[in-house]
């Protein structure tokens, strides 16, 4: 692994003195007399000049722990431990370990795409969860609140009341924001992999129930179940993505949870057409029985375990056989440079213990609070109320079965994610986000002047071109980047808070925005134009530039940005 040498002195930044190779994970006391409790294991001997006039070399003759040898030319500091934390640690171990131009282009085994193809079966279930209700002869409120119920009308409990299919729909929504403010924890727990394989299991209980039930209340239930399960799939596949993957292609890759989850919101739609009937429903419902056969089938095999998770736990040499599957026995090192411990989580280890991570630590507030303006960002720009207007306007414009309406939209939001890596890796994902926000904003006033002056030309062509921009920006690159700006250690827990406050605004703006499109009529964007106004502001401060960079090398922006705003 290439890293780099540093001087610094109390005047200036550290400044570039020349290359020089560095073992993966350096464990020391402090530099001076001290020994090096851990060296790479092929005990080679390394130097480095790290600051205020100390050169320090580490001298080594085997895996056993080893003295530093030092030549002092300059006063030593009076606390050695408090100057390693925040000089060497918080400003040059990050860039110790920045992988060169070369090791990022290292190409991936089958096995790597093959994991992450397979666990994309789950944000599947998310998405058919979405649209699996949104057929309106399964809820047409007129024809509901009939007596009788005219036959092939209401299919779905007949006689329900509005409320009750509120509670239902929305039932989904609030088991995803539990389960992603949960997954976390289990997650750090019980690993990735066992996690999603215990997901399947709520999968399956959930699809179980509402195929078997005869009530809309027991069918809530299982409405909630299945929530649970998309919530684990959602909190989890995006850090799991991005810690299997490698700096160049993350982008790439993380926008497939995106993906999985547009085509599992577009295969209802199809679906519409044949199970329309009153009994298709249940189909309909039991459907993510086999996405969780198929995993429990393929993933035992073919997905592996995150090697962060498993050298955050001190199974290296498990982590070892993971990443030479992935990338080859002859890349082992180089895949550790990217995963090993940053300058942050080396703090505890200079004072001879681990120390637990804390999302709420103060150093991580900038990434807390971007990450949370992308998840509220994400739901809250008005993408859900277009989905909720597309078969009205589709009706004015003359296309009478709903169903059609329905399906043009879900196909248009397919595809945009497609373009979304090139995208991204030519312009970078902030100014992608920035413009995918300032794009929306344009289109929801151009859909709010249609509605005024009744054109249904004009509205098609405003939502059409407001779901290609968030389904290029927003759409995917929120879990991309959710995942990609919090460091290994607390990527789980963050990524799992932050899909939770997401799942939240989607259940504020499922549950308000129906009324508040029946009082504001026309002009039902406008509430979205001031967010996304506010949004846009917010992005141009919190959100980094994170496009073919390692966690370390984010992380370093951001130690860079805490430590300007406290001078």
């Amino acid at each position: 692994m290439t890293a780099y040498m540093w001087s610094y002195n109390a005047t200036s930044r550290p400044s570039f003195v020349m290359p020089a190779l560095l073992p993966p994970t350096i464990l020391c006391n402090v530099i001076g007399e001290y020994r090096l409790k851990k060296l790479n294991k092929r005990g080679e001997a390394r130097q480095m000049i790290i600051a205020d006039g100390y050169f320090v070399s580490t001298q080594s003759h085997g895996p056993q722990s080893q003295r530093i040898h030092h030549k002092r030319v300059m006063p030593r500091p009076n606390s050695m431990k408090k100057f390693v934390k925040k000089f060497v640690l918080s400003r040059i171990f990050p860039i110790m370990v920045e992988p060169t131009e070369g090791s990022r282009q290292i190409k991936p085994k089958t096995a790597l795409y093959l994991s992450i193809l397979v666990s994309l079966l789950q944000p599947f279930q998310s998405g058919w969860s979405t649209s699996q209700l949104n057929l309106a002869q399964f809820n047409d409120t007129v024809e509901c609140d009939s007596r009788p119920v005219a036959e092939n009308t209401c299919l779905m409990f007949p006689g329900h009341s509005k409320l009750e299919w509120t509670f239902a729909v929305n039932a989904w929504i609030f088991g995803a924001m539990l389960g992603s403010l949960s997954c976390g924890r289990f997650s750090d727990m019980w690993g990735r992999k066992k996690l999603l394989l215990v997901n399947c299991g709520i999968i399956t209980v959930g699809a179980i129930v509402q195929m078997s039930v005869s009530n809309i209340w027991p069918f809530a239930v299982g409405r909630f179940i299945a929530g649970i399960a998309s919530g684990v799939a959602t909190g989890t596949i995006g850090a799991y993505v991005n810690e299997l993957s490698p700096p160049n292609l993350r982008n790439v890759l993380g926008l497939g949870l995106q993906i999985s989850v547009t085509f599992g919101i577009m295969m209802p739609a199809v679906a519409f057409f044949f199970a329309n009937t009153s009994s298709g429903w249940r189909f309909l419902a039991g459907f993510p029985l086999v996405l969780a056969a198929l995993f429990l089938t393929f993933a035992p095999s073919l997905c592996v375990e995150s090697p962060a998770w498993l050298l955050m736990n001190n199974r290296r040499e498990e982590a070892e056989h993971v990443i030479s599957r992935l990338y080859g026995v002859e890349n082992v090192n180089t895949v550790l440079a990217w995963l090993e411990t940053t300058g942050d989580n080396m703090e505890g280890l200079i004072d001879g213990n681990q120390t637990d991570e804390s999302l709420f630590d103060p150093k991580y507030y900038r990434q807390l609070a971007g990450a949370i303006m992308l998840s509220c960002s994400q739901q809250l720009s008005g993408i859900n109320a277009v989905f909720y207007y597309s078969n009205s306007i589709f009706a004015d414009a003359g296309i009478s079965d709903p169903r059609v309406g329905t399906l043009i939209i879900d196909f248009i939001n397919i595809w945009p994610a497609f373009f979304t890596g090139f995208l991204a890796v030519r312009f970078g994902n902030r100014n992608m986000i920035l413009w995918g926000l300032l794009g929306m904003l344009v289109m929801a006033i151009g859909m709010t002047l249609a509605f005024l002056v009744d054109v249904p030309a004009l509205s098609i062509l405003f939502t059409a071109l407001y779901v290609i921009n968030f389904g290029v920006t927003l759409g995917p690159l929120v879990w991309v980047m959710t995942a990609d700006i919090f460091p290994d250690s607390i990527r789980a827990s963050a990524s799992s808070l932050c899909i939770g406050i997401n799942w939240f605004c989607n259940l504020v703006v499922g549950v308000s925005y129906p009324y508040l499109a029946d009082a504001l009529k026309d002009l039902s964007y406008v509430p979205f134009v001031v967010l996304l106004a506010l949004f846009y502001c917010m992005a141009l401060k919190l959100v980094p530039e994170t496009s073919g960079k390692t966690s370390a090398e984010i992380q370093l922006e951001y130690e860079e940005r805490r430590h300007k705003s406290t001078r």
